[in-house]
C-alpha cells in the first residue's frame, strides 16, 4: 500500500510538470446570477448585477452567466412600451459589463432588449464579454417574443470559444424546442447557457425540459432562471439549475432575493470541457431517417392530405409487468378486467422471444375486439414491432424506402413504434408527427425516469406517446404545442391509460426555425 501510494505522488509530480494547467485547474468554477430583477429599472439593475459579478469572481467564477433580459425586466406589452428600454451594442449599459468582463478577468454573459439602429428592429438579446473586455458573441433570441421582438435566424452563430471548450447560448423559450439545443451540439457546444424568465409551471416544469436537452445531447446545461415579480409573471419560485451530461442536475436551486450559485463543470485532463459523452450521442444519430424533417405539411385538413384515418377516440392502455413476468393469462386478466366502451388499444413491454404466442394474443385480439403492440426480441437480438389485431399480424418496420418505421393504421389512428435509443433523438419525433403520426409507442425492456421525462416532453412536437416497460409505464399528451400535459404513469402490474381524440393530433403546429441543412449534414463543431 505504502508502495502504491508513493508510485501515485510520483505520478502527480509529473503530471503536474508536463501539464501545470491541467493539475492546478480540475474543474471550471462557474456563477449563475439567480437575480431579482427590478423591472424596468435598467440603472438599478445594473448597479446590483456589478457588485453581484465582483462576488462572484471573488469567490473564484471564471464565467458569470446572467437571467433573461436581467437588465430591463421581461414583459413588456408592444413595442412602445419596451422601446425606452432597448439598447444597442454600443450603449453605455452594455459597454459597462465589457468593462467589468476586463476588470475582472472573467467571461459574462448578459442579456437585454436590443435595438438594431438601421432597420428599428428589436430583439431578445444576449451578450457574451470574454476576459479583455471584447464581444465574442451577439446572439437573438430565435422563439421571438410575439409583442415586440423579432425572431432570431435560426442559423446565426450560437457558440463562442474559451479555454475550456465550446459554450452555446439558448435563451429561455429556445429550450423548449429540442431541435435548437441539438443543433448547438452539433456545432460543438460542451456546455449550454440557458438565460430565462421561466416559473415553475403544470407537469412540463423548466427542470424535466433542461434535464432531456442536457440528456438528449451528452452535454453540460447551465439554466441561469430569475426571482422576484415582473409586471405579470410570479417567478419567486423559479429554479435555476445546473444539469450534467446525463441528464441529472449538479444542483437546482431558487431563492427569495438575489442570490449567486456556483457549480464546478468537470476537466478532462487537458482543461477542456469533458465532452466524450456528447460525441457517442450524435454518434448515434440516423441521419437518413431524418431527410423528410424539413417537409411543410401545412393544411387545414391533415386527414384528408395523408389519407389518414377518420379521427375520433381510441383508449390507449399500458401493461407492466408482474413480478412473475408477463404471459398471455396476465394479458387476459387485464384486459378481461379493464373493459373499453371506445376502441382499445394494449400496449406491452417487450417480450422475450418465445415467451407469447402471437397466435392466442391474436384470438384475445378478436374475442375482446382490441389490439395489442408490442415488440419482440428477434433471434439477431433487435426488436420485432408489431401490432396483432383480430385480422393478424403486422410489422411496424419496413425496408423499402429512406424510413424504416411504418405506420399503421388502427381504429382512428396512425401509431408508429419506435426504440427508445431511437426516440432519444428530437429528429426522429418531428418527422414521425409531419408525416402525420397520432401516437407513438415505446415497447421496452425497462424505462428510466429519464426515459420517461424525454417522453412525455415529445408532445411538444404534436404526438402523443406511449411507453410500455417492465417495471414502469406511462401516456401523455398535449393539446398544442404549449398546451396542458395529460399524464398518467403506472408502476409494475399497473395499468395506465390515455383517452386519446385523435382530432386533437390531427390539428399540429410545427416550429420550424429550424437550421435544417446544419441538421442534415455534417457537424460543424468537430470533438
Amino acid at each position: 500500500m505504502k508502495f502504491r501510494l508513493i508510485l501515485a505522488a510520483l505520478f502527480s509530480v509529473l503530471l503536474m510538470a508536463v501539464n501545470p494547467a491541467a493539475a492546478e485547474t480540475a474543474a471550471l468554477k462557474i456563477a449563475l446570477v439567480h437575480f431579482k430583477v427590478a423591472y424596468k429599472e435598467p440603472a438599478k439593475n445594473l448597479e446590483a448585477l456589478k457588485a453581484l459579478h465582483r462576488e462572484a469572481a471573488a469567490q473564484g467564477a471564471k464565467l458569470i452567466l446572467n437571467t433573461e433580459l436581467a437588465l430591463s425586466g421581461y414583459s413588456f406589452s408592444c413595442r412602445a412600451d419596451v422601446r425606452p428600454f432597448t439598447r444597442t451594442l454600443e450603449d453605455r449599459d452594455i459597454r459597462e459589463m465589457g468593462d467589468l468582463a476586463r476588470e475582472l478577468a472573467v467571461y459574462i454573459g448578459i442579456t437585454f432588449p436590443e435595438r438594431n439602429p438601421d432597420t428599428d428592429s428589436f430583439y431578445n438579446a444576449a451578450a457574451v464579454f470574454s476576459p479583455d473586455g471584447k464581444m465574442i458573441l451577439g446572439y437573438h433570441k430565435i422563439y421571438g417574443e410575439k409583442r415586440w421582438a423579432r425572431a432570431g435566424d435560426p442559423a446565426q452563430e450560437n457558440v463562442f470559444h474559451t479555454p475550456w471548450g465550446r459554450i452555446g447560448v439558448a435563451i429561455c423559450a429556445d429550450s423548449y424546442f429540442g431541435l435548437i439545443p441539438r443543433a448547438l451540439a452539433l456545432k460543438g457546444a460542451d456546455l449550454i447557457w440557458v438565460p430565462a424568465n421561466w416559473p415553475p409551471t403544470g407537469l412540463v416544469s423548466p427542470l424535466d425540459v433542461w434535464q432531456t436537452r442536457a440528456m438528449e445531447n451528452g452535454v453540460y446545461l447551465a439554466a441561469c432562471n430569475r426571482t422576484g415579480k415582473d409586471r405579470v409573471m410570479d417567478c419567486t419560485q423559479s429554479v435555476s439549475a445546473v444539469i450534467g451530461p446525463d441528464g441529472a442536475p449538479l444542483f437546482s436551486r431558487s431563492a427569495q432575493d438575489s442570490a449567486l450559485f456556483y457549480a464546478d463543470i468537470p476537466l478532462d485532463r487537458t482543461g477542456k470541457i469533458k465532452n466524450g459523452r456528447r460525441q457517442r450521442v450524435l454518434a448515434g444519430r440516423k441521419v437518413g431517417h431524418y431527410r423528410q424533417i424539413y417537409l411543410d405539411p401545412w393544411t387545414e385538413n391533415l386527414t384528408r392530405y395523408y389519407k389518414l384515418p377518420e379521427p375520433g377516440r381510441l383508449q390507449v392502455r399500458c401493461i407492466t409487468a408482474p413480478s412473475t413476468g408477463l404471459d398471455i393469462d396476465h394479458i387476459r386478466e387485464q384486459v378481461t378486467g379493464h373493459p373499453s366502451k371506445e376502441t382499445a388499444l394494449w400496449l406491452l413491454p417487450r417480450a422475450a422471444e418465445g415467451s407469447l404466442d402471437l397466435e392466442k394474443l391474436k384470438d384475445l385480439a378478436a374475442s375482446r375486439r382490441c389490439g395489442f403492440a408490442l415488440s419482440m426480441d428477434g433471434e439477431d437480438g433487435r426488436s420485432a414491432p408489431v401490432l396483432v389485431t383480430g385480422k393478424g399480424v403486422e410489422s411496424f418496420m419496413t425496408d423499402k424506402g429512406e424510413f424504416p418505421f411504418r405506420q399503421l393504421y388502427f381504429g382512428p389512428a396512425a401509431l408508429a413504434m419506435v426504440p427508445m435509443a431511437d426516440l432519444r433523438h428530437p429528429e426522429l419525433a418531428m418527422v414521425l408527427s409531419k408525416l402525420g403520426c397520432d401516437l407513438v409507442l415505446l415497447s421496452e425492456n425497462d424505462l428510466s425516469q429519464g426515459d420517461e421525462r424525454l417522453a412525455k416532453l415529445r408532445t411538444i412536437d404534436g404526438l402523443a406517446v406511449a411507453a410500455a416497460g417492465g417495471g414502469r409505464a406511462m401516456t401523455a399528451h398535449m393539446k398544442g404545442i404549449h398546451g396542458r400535459l395529460n399524464l398518467e404513469r403506472a408502476k409494475a402490474g399497473e395499468v395506465c391509460t390515455l383517452d386519446l381524440d385523435t382530432s386533437d393530433t390531427r390539428k399540429k403546429d410545427f416550429y420550424d426555425r429550424v437550421d435544417y441543412d446544419l441538421l442534415l449534414g455534417q457537424p460543424k463543431g468537430g470533438n
